[in-house]
């Protein structure tokens, strides 16, 4: 007949409170009562004295590893080489071993002992008194005890109650019956989990002190399921394998940190390696500019060569160029190398030339001819007409202004002159006229 673990606690519990009644029995005479002899003392009640928490030496030293590799198990987490799983996987691992150390601490095993009954005196030597009778009824409530417990040992039997709790020792000079040590075979025959199996067997331990309590005459402690050291071992080997899983043999190194004269060369190469890119920037800038410019000015020189089909004052605006800061045109050659001064001339004084004429059609220069009289060119023979003349203002137009000398110094270099008959001592001064003297 199989008997569950429960049932066998109630049985050993009810015939632990028949013994703890007899006891109390026992000392209730006093000198007024039936009970008791006058003058007699008071038999003293039987009273639970819990000890001092005490750990066992397996267990404190079960923590001790345990807390040596937790130790590693932070350190690695945080400075280990580990993939964001395997940090979640060891963290984990440290909060479980650290509860059940925690757990072991906290809860230890509990000492309890029971203060020593005082025997009130008999009222006559023949008869027993009610403290030996007490006595005689826990022996024989201990004998049930041993007696249930010996019988549940059915190797059929689900799981069986512990035995009495080791190394206790009760004050009082009752003997007790230690409650024999029951083995499970049923439970290897269940698909359980190592650590399943323990904590139920910390947990029946844990029943049976309470049991034991009880039959003793006293109330039963808090029951509470410390882990075993097997068990606090056995989670410190998973999860020191597991570090070493995670992070090879555990042993991070730590690179010193540069030197400050380290620091400056990296520094100084940096800075170096960013000119050198600059600088090969710039080169290649330069470069498609040099490209772009000679490509502009091979197709200046093909429109200028095609202008030179038509005659003076008769070159159709398809073939000239328009200025970009003006809205007069020019042979594409003159006109790109007046893009040129003109950007030079803008970056020192701020505004670009002022051009008031550029090419001429012939009728253009019938005009002026018209109105002007001698001091222009005849038509069909000025080089307005050749679209590689310019008249230009905004101080230019004066002889000494600080334009008129700017260009006087600078212009040549872009290919357009100021004629000597347009200078101060020429034939018609003209200080606002300049022409391109390229020819081809």
């Amino acid at each position: 007949m199989r008997r569950s673990s429960f049932a066998i606690a109630a049985a050993l519990t009810s015939v632990a409170l028949t013994a703890t009644t007899a006891v109390s029995l026992a000392g209730t005479g006093s000198a007024g009562g039936a009970g008791g002899s006058p003058g007699t003392a008071e038999a003293a009640e039987p009273a639970l004295q819990p000890s001092a928490v005490v750990i066992k030496p397996a267990v404190r030293s079960a923590s001790e590893k345990a807390d040596a590799v937790l130790t590693d198990a932070v350190y690695v987490t945080r400075e280990g080489d580990l993939s964001k799983k395997e940090r979640k996987r060891v963290r984990a691992a440290a909060k479980n071993l650290r509860g059940m150390v925690d757990r072991a601490r906290n809860s230890g095993d509990p000492a309890v002992g029971i203060r020593p009954a005082t025997v009130a005196a008999s009222r006559t030597t023949d008869r027993a008194s009610l403290a030996e009778r007490a006595a005689d009824s826990s022996a024989t409530a201990a004998t049930e005890v041993a007696s249930v417990a010996a019988s549940a040992a059915d190797v059929t039997a689900p799981t069986n109650l512990a035995g009495a709790v080791t190394g206790v020792t009760l004050l009082n000079e009752q003997k007790t019956v230690g409650l024999p040590v029951l083995d499970t075979p049923l439970a290897e025959s269940v698909d359980e989990t190592a650590d399943a199996q323990e904590a139920q067997a910390e947990g029946t331990e844990a029943l049976a002190t309470g049991v034991e309590a009880l039959s003793a005459g006293g109330e039963a402690p808090a029951v509470t399921a410390a882990p075993s050291a097997r068990r606090i071992e056995k989670m410190t080997t998973s999860l020191q394998r597991l570090i070493i899983k995670a992070d090879g043999d555990a042993v991070v190194s730590v690179k010193a940190g540069p030197t400050p004269e380290e620091i400056a060369a990296a520094k100084k190469a940096a800075e170096e390696r960013r000119a050198a890119r600059a600088a090969r920037a710039a080169e290649r800038d330069a470069a498609k500019a040099r490209k772009a410019a000679a490509a502009r000015a091979a197709e200046a020189r093909q429109m200028a060569q095609a202008a030179k089909n038509y005659g003076n004052g008769q070159i159709p605006s398809s073939i000239l160029c328009g200025l970009s800061f003006s809205g007069e045109q020019l042979r594409c050659d003159a006109a790109m190398a007046l893009e040129d001064l003109n950007g030079a001339f803008r970056a020192t004084f701020g505004h670009s030339l002022d051009v008031v004429d550029g090419y001429r059609s012939y009728a253009d220069q019938v005009a002026v001819a018209a109105s002007r009289g001698a001091l222009a060119a005849v038509p069909g023979t000025s080089n307005h007409g050749w679209g590689q003349a310019i008249d230009l203002s905004g101080g230019i137009q004066s002889f000494g202004s600080a334009e008129y000398n700017w260009m006087s110094a600078h212009a040549g270099k872009y290919g357009w002159e100021h004629p000597g008959w347009a200078e101060p001592g020429g034939s018609k001064p003209e200080p606002w006229h300049w022409e391109y003297g390229v020819s081809y």
